[in-house]
């Protein structure tokens, strides 16, 4: 499990061994208030993880911050390119709360729809679960975006949501894409890259078929 926070994250490692965070902090999560307090200090984390961990997080997380259900969308055309947004200057993609009485695929759909102007989407297979921490008015959330690969049907015209800070939208090579993605939140970095892996994943797969 992956924790974000703005450009660092914290990776809950059973091994306490995770490549891609090899110069991050090594902690224990016998103490999961330092390990986020190293989170929001700036520091990349790795929390090496004894057993119980998780349901001790769980409980760290409900006395210490206000959970957050979302959901969103990873958009493919017709051409297999990817949606992109400019939201507040950085590269982000289509989520939102999901509002009482919607299931997360009818919030992920409400706010792909509302962001970008497309009404023409076809809802594939839930993909991902992303964590991240904000402040937000003086309170800590803990935020959980379940993400949904979705297709547009036919062509339409993009309409970014001004009210959101939404600047931009635009359909990118998958490449280009998860470069972009790259250089923006901790969160989208997460997501970017394991969206084209388990996408390289399934075609490795239907070949093999």
């Amino acid at each position: 499990m992956i924790v974000n926070y703005q450009y660092n994250s914290i990776h809950f490692d059973q091994e306490g061994c995770n490549e891609e965070a090899a110069d991050a902090m090594v902690l224990n999560d016998s103490n999961l208030k330092s390990c986020f307090e190293s989170l929001v200090a700036g520091n990349d984390v790795v929390v090496k993880c004894s057993a119980g961990y998780m349901r001790r997080l769980l409980k760290y997380v409900s006395e210490n911050y206000i959970f957050v259900k979302a959901a969103g969308g990873i958009v493919r055309n017709a051409e297999g390119k990817l949606l992109l947004m400019t939201r507040n200057g950085r590269a982000d993609l289509p989520k939102g709360k999901v509002e009482e009485g919607e299931t997360l695929a009818q919030a992920a759909l409400r706010e792909t729809e509302e962001e970008t102007g497309l009404s023409s989407l076809s809802l594939g297979r839930m993909l991902h679960k992303t964590y991240h921490i904000y402040n937000l008015y003086g309170g800590w959330h803990f935020k959980q975006t379940t993400w949904y690969e979705m297709t547009l049907l036919s062509d339409q015209t993009l309409v970014p949501q001004q009210e959101e800070n939404i600047t931009d939208l635009e359909w990118l090579d998958a490449e280009t894409w998860r470069r972009r993605l790259e250089g923006s939140y901790s969160t989208m970095k997460e997501l970017s890259t394991f969206a084209l892996d388990n996408q390289a994943d399934k075609s490795k797969h239907a070949t093999k078929s």
